[in-house]
C-alpha cells in the first residue's frame, strides 16, 4: 500500500518551531514571487501573466495543522506587501491581498476537508485538486475583477478571466509537487530517464523558442505522457513544474505559438498560455494518478491472489477448478498439491501453464476421477457429492459444483477430502462386528448344544438314580446287620447327592429358557424356612454352626411353583452353613410390607473377595480364594437361586466383607395375599 508521507504531511508532523519556520519560509517565497510577478507584468496590464505566488500561499496554508485562516491572513498581508513594494497603490494592494487570502483559504480547506492530510495518490485526490483549483480561481477572479473595476475603473471581465487563468495555472502547477509521494523506482533504466529528460526539454524548448511560431504546443503532451506512464509520479510532477516555468519564460521572451495570439486585435497571449498550462497539467496529473491507482489495485489484486492461491494450495483439502473445452479436454484453472497427491496427478503440483498450452489437458478416461467428472457432466446437476477410490487406492470424498447447468459451458469446482483412514477404520470396524457376530452366533449355538447335552444327560441319569434310591430303601428294610445298614446309608446319601445334582442340571437347562413361573400358588414362607432349617440341622450340627431365626410376626405368603421356594431357601441356607467355620452363626430373618417380603440370610464365614462378588451368580463360577476353594461345590447353587427368584418376579442381592468376614444374601419377592 502506498505511503501518505508527502511534503505537506511531513511538515505537519514536525514540532511547532520547525513547522512555523517552514511556513514562514513559504510566506517569504510568496512575497518574492508576488513582487517578481508584478515587476514582470506586461505594460498597460492590470494583472500579471502568471501568479506562482498563489501556489506558494496555498502550500503555506496546507502546512498548518489547524487555524488555517490565520495562515491565510498572513498570506494576505504578504501579498499586500509584495504588491505595494512592486509599485501598486496601497488600496489596490490591500484589495488584492484580501482576495489572495480568501483564495488560499478556500483551496486549503477543500484539499484538507475530510482527508486528514491532503495527498495526490488517487483519482479522487486529483478530482479534489481540480475542484479546489477552480473554486479558488473563481474566488480570486471575482474579487480581482471587482477590485479593478471599482478602484481603477478597468475592465472587469478581462481582469476576471486573466486572474482566474493565471491563478488556476499557478495552483495546479505549483501545489502538486508538495502533495505527491517521492521514492520508488524513478525509471526502468537510467538511459531511458536521460533520454526522456533530453527529449522533453528539447521539445518544449523548440516549441516555445522565439524561432518557432508554428502551433506545435501539443507536442509537449506526448513526451510528458511518456513520463507519466513510465516514471515515478514525483518525477512527473517535478518535470511538469519545470516545463511550465520554461514555457512561461520562453513565451514572455516572445517565443512559441502563443506570443502573438490575438482575438479581434487584442492580445490573448497570457490567457492562451494559462489555458495551455491548466490543460497540460490536468491531463498529465490525471494520467499519472490513474497509472498509480492501477498499480496499487494491481498490487492489491496480486497480493490477494497470492494469499488466496497460497491458502488454497497449502490446505489439506484438495481443490481443482476446471473449465471444460471438449471433454475429456479441460482447462485447469487452479489445482493444489493436496488434489495432486489424492488423484495422483503430479502436474497439478507445478504451475498451471506447465500442464500444457493455456493449462489445457486431456484427461484419461480410465482414471476414476475422470469417470466422476464424466458422470457429473451427463447428469446436468449443479451440485453433486459422493465417494470414490482413486487409482492409487486412496478413498476420497468429493463435492462438485458448477456455475452453469451445462458442464461443457461452465467452470467446475471440485473439492476432495482424503477419508482413507476413516474409511479403512469403518471397514475394520465392520469386519470386527461381523466377526464378533459370528462368534456370538457360534457361542450361542455351543451354549444351546451344551444345554441340550446337559438336559439329555440329566434325564438319562434321573431314571437309574431313582432306581438306586428305591432299591436302597428296600435294602434298608431287609438288612439287619449294622455293617450292611451303614453301607446302605452310604448308598442312599450319595444317591441323594446325585439326585440333587441332576435336579440342579435340569434347572440349569430351564434357566436358559427364561420362562416365567406359571400356576403359582400361595406358599407360607415361614413354614418353608422352618422345614429347611430342620433339614439342614444335621449338617449344621456336624459343622458346629448355630442356626438362628428372626421371623416377622406376620406369616407372609409368596407365590411359588412346586418346591421352588424351598430350593431358594435351602440353597442359600446350605451355602451359609458350608462356608461358616466351626462355632460360627447363621441367621435367617424376614420382614414384610404390604407389597413385598424380604428374606435375609447372613453368616459369619470368611467372606467373598470384592472382585468375586459380582461373579457369584455366574454358572459354574468358583472363587479362586483359597479359603473358599476347599469347600466342595458345583458353582450352580446361587445361579439357580437367582434364576428362580427372577422367575417369580423377585430380586436378589449379595454383600460380603472379605476383611472382617461375613456374607449376607437378601431376597425380595412380591407378597401374595393368602386366601381366607
Amino acid at each position: 500500500m502506498l505511503s501518505r508521507k508527502n511534503a505537506v504531511t511531513l511538515v505537519r508532523a514536525l514540532g511547532a518551531r520547525p513547522r512555523f519556520a517552514i511556513i514562514a519560509g513559504l510566506l517569504l517565497l510568496t512575497y518574492v514571487l508576488g513582487t517578481a510577478a508584478v515587476v514582470l507584468m506586461p505594460p498597460n496590464s492590470q494583472t500579471a501573466a502568471w501568479w506562482p505566488a498563489a501556489g506558494a500561499g496555498v502550500v503555506a496554508v496546507l502546512c498548518a495543522r489547524k487555524q488555517r485562516w490565520a495562515v491565510s491572513a498572513l498570506v494576505g498581508l504578504v501579498t499586500v506587501g509584495s504588491n505595494y513594494a512592486a509599485g501598486r497603490p496601497l488600496p489596490l494592494s490591500i484589495a488584492f491581498g484580501i482576495a489572495n487570502a480568501f483564495e488560499a483559504l478556500v483551496v486549503g480547506e477543500i484539499l484538507s476537508r475530510g482527508t486528514g492530510a491532503p495527498a495526490l495518490a488517487r483519482m479522487s485526490d486529483v478530482a479534489r485538486l481540480l475542484i479546489a483549483t477552480v473554486a479558488g480561481a473563481l474566488v480570486i477572479g471575482v474579487l480581482a475583477g471587482a477590485t479593478v473595476g471599482v478602484l481603477e475603473g478597468g475592465q472587469v471581465v478581462e481582469t476576471f478571466v486573466a486572474v482566474l487563468a493565471s491563478h488556476a495555472a499557478a495552483v495546479i502547477v505549483v501545489v502538486p509537487p508538495t502533495l505527491v509521494v517521492y521514492g520508488g523506482a524513478v525509471a526502468r533504466s537510467r538511459l531511458e530517464l536521460a533520454a526522456q529528460i533530453i527529449v522533453t526539454f528539447g521539445v518544449v524548448g523548440f516549441v516555445f523558442s522565439p524561432a518557432n511560431t508554428l502551433p506545435l504546443a501539443f507536442l509537449s503532451l506526448p513526451v510528458l505522457s511518456w513520463a507519466a506512464f513510465n516514471f515515478s509520479y514525483g518525477f512527473v510532477i517535478i518535470e511538469l513544474l519545470l516545463t511550465a516555468v520554461l514555457t512561461v519564460e520562453l513565451t514572455a521572451a516572445g517565443g512559441g505559438p502563443f506570443a502573438s495570439a490575438e482575438v479581434a486585435g487584442v492580445s490573448v497571449t497570457n490567457q492562451m498560455l494559462q489555458v495551455f498550462l491548466i490543460a497540460q497539467a490536468g491531463t498529465i496529473i490525471f494520467l499519472g494518478a490513474g497509472r498509480l491507482e492501477r498499480e496499487r489495485l494491481a498490487e492489491q489484486v496480486q497480493t490477494r491472489g497470492e494469499l488466496l492461491r497460497g491458502g488454497l494450495v497449502g490446505v489439506q483439502v484438495g481443490l481443482l477448478i476446471l473449465q471444460s473445452i471438449r471433454f475429456p479436454e479441460v482447462r485447469v484453472l487452479l489445482g493444489n498439491d493436496a488434489a495432486s497427491e489424492m488423484l495422483d496427478w503430479p502436474a497439478l503440483a507445478g504451475e498451471v501453464d506447465d500442464l500444457g498450452p493455456g493449462g489445457i489437458v486431456r484427461l484419461s478416461r480410465r482414471d476414476p476421477a475422470t469417470q466422476i467428472f464424466d458422470a457429473y457432466r451427463k447428469t446436468g446437476l449443479s451440485e453433486e457429492r459422493g465417494e470414490f477410490t482413486t487409482r492409487v487406492g486412496r478413498r476420497v470424498q468429493y463435492f462438485l459444483s458448477t456455475r452453469n447447468s451445462e458442464f461443457d459451458q461452465g467452470v467446475v469446482t471440485a473439492q476432495f477430502v482424503d477419508i482413507t483412514e476413516r474409511y479403512e477404520a469403518q471397514l475394520a470396524n465392520q469386519k470386527a462386528l461381523e466377526h464378533e457376530q459370528e462368534l456370538v452366533d457360534q457361542l450361542r449355538d455351543l451354549n444351546r448344544q451344551k444345554d441340550d447335552f446337559v438336559s439329555s444327560v440329566s434325564h438319562e441319569l434321573r431314571t437309574p438314580i431313582t432306581s438306586i434310591l428305591g432299591f436302597s430303601e428296600v435294602m434298608e428294610d431287609a438288612v439287619a446287620e449294622p455293617e450292611l445298614q451303614e453301607y446302605v446309608s452310604v448308598i442312599q446319601r450319595n444317591a441323594r447327592r446325585l439326585a440333587d445334582l441332576v435336579e440342579d442340571l435340569l434347572e440349569l437347562g430351564s434357566m436358559s429358557a427364561s420362562t416365567p413361573a406359571k400356576d403359582s400358588k400361595a406358599v407360607d414362607l415361614h413354614e418353608v424356612i422352618r422345614e429347611c432349617v430342620q433339614e439342614q440341622s444335621t449338617m449344621a450340627k456336624s459343622r458346629g454352626v448355630i442356626v438362628t431365626t428372626s421371623l416377622d410376626r406376620q406369616s407372609p405368603s409368596v407365590g411359588s411353583v412346586s418346591h421352588d421356594l424351598s430350593r431358594i431357601v435351602s440353597n442359600i441356607l446350605s451355602n451359609a452353613i458350608k462356608f461358616s467355620h466351626s462355632g460360627g452363626e447363621v441367621d435367617v430373618a424376614t420382614s414384610c410390607t404390604e407389597e413385598e417380603v424380604q428374606l435375609v440370610i447372613s453368616d459369619t464365614g470368611p467372606g467373598i473377595p470384592p472382585e468375586d462378588v459380582e461373579r457369584v451368580f455366574e454358572r459354574f463360577y468358583r472363587s479362586p480364594a483359597e479359603a473358599l476353594r476347599v469347600i466342595p461345590g458345583t458353582g450352580l447353587g446361587l445361579p439357580i437361586v437367582k434364576s428362580l427368584v427372577e422367575r417369580h418376579g423377585g430380586r436378589i442381592a449379595l454383600t460380603s466383607d472379605h476383611v472382617a468376614g461375613g456374607t449376607t444374601v437378601t431376597v425380595t419377592m412380591p407378597r401374595m395375599k393368602s386366601s381366607a
